[in-house]
């Protein structure tokens, strides 16, 4: 079932941070099958983050943490971390514990590419005119 994926301003800040490492694509891919399967596309994580799921990226190197609302028709994408000593998933305990009581605000996986896109576009011009 599709889905419209929308991330956090802080998984954005993940994200871009990985653009610019260069490794966009690859969780890009992971992102577009998210909105194709929905809850689906990830798996169930446990503990404190019960009713959320992972998207495992890369040769098991990174992860995206999702909720999908009651009606699966938005995945909210909390962190795109380094799997690392489990770094993402203490990452995602800390970003719901400091925006549990507000609704953060989301945007669209088309405008943050859009976004990136259009940053990358800056950064050549800025470079081509020096």
């Amino acid at each position: 079932m599709r889905v419209r994926v929308e991330l956090i301003d802080e998984a954005v800040t993940d994200l871009v941070r990985y653009s610019e490492s260069g490794n966009l694509a690859l969780f890009l891919k992971k992102l577009l099958r998210l909105e194709e399967l929905g809850i689906e596309a990830g798996q169930p994580l446990g503990g404190a983050l019960t009713n959320w799921r992972k998207i495992v990226v890369g040769d098991r190197d990174w992860r995206i943490i999702y909720t999908v609302d009651p009606e699966d028709t938005v995945a909210t994408v909390w962190v795109i971390g380094d799997r690392a000593d489990a770094e993402c998933y203490q990452e995602a305990q800390t970003r719901v514990a400091r925006l549990a009581e507000t609704r953060p605000e989301a945007r669209t996986l088309a405008s943050v590419m859009f976004q990136i896109s259009q940053s990358r576009r800056s950064r050549r011009r800025g470079k081509r005119s020096r």
